[in-house]
């Protein structure tokens, strides 16, 4: 029986368009995929038939806040105003890397065409580290 993978084993990165974007290391990354089935009951029948939904591709990334051009890189503008035009979102790909060679573990998932919806900062008086929280929705998922 092999050993779990541990946090120590992963590596995540994000490439956008333009090559390694939000480059640094997350301290906790989240994958989400959903199979949103519904239920379909049948005449005379109490328990429900599952169907198969829609899929639902999604997570986050936590890390410390490292650029103050965090607009731009995740928006594709420096700056949103009523009145102005939005740029389309950038897409990134996501990819969490496993590599441990001594217990023989390794391979690789891709998250495809992510898109950040969302940015969330966490600003505290003091030492403490500014949080940055960066959700994402994507339209694919693979091993590679």
């Amino acid at each position: 029986m092999s050993d779990p993978i541990q946090g120590y084993d992963v590596s995540v990165s994000v490439t956008g368009s333009n090559g390694p974007e939000l480059v640094g290391e997350y301290k906790e990354c989240k994958l989400n995929v959903k199979n949103e089935t519904e239920e379909y009951l049948e005449t005379n029948e109490r328990i429900a038939r599952l169907l198969d939904g829609d899929i639902k591709i999604d997570g986050e990334l936590k890390r410390g806040w490292m650029n103050t051009n965090i607009l731009t890189r995740i928006f594709g503008t420096s700056s949103m105003r009523r009145g102005e035009k939005v740029p389309a979102s950038p897409r990134f790909t996501i990819s969490f890397t496993v590599a441990n060679t001594s217990k023989g573990q390794s391979g690789r998932l891709r998250v495809e065409q992510a898109v950040i919806p969302e940015l969330s900062l966490s600003i505290k008086a003091g030492k403490s580290v500014v949080d940055k929280d960066l959700k994402f929705k994507a339209e694919g998922v693979s091993e590679a």
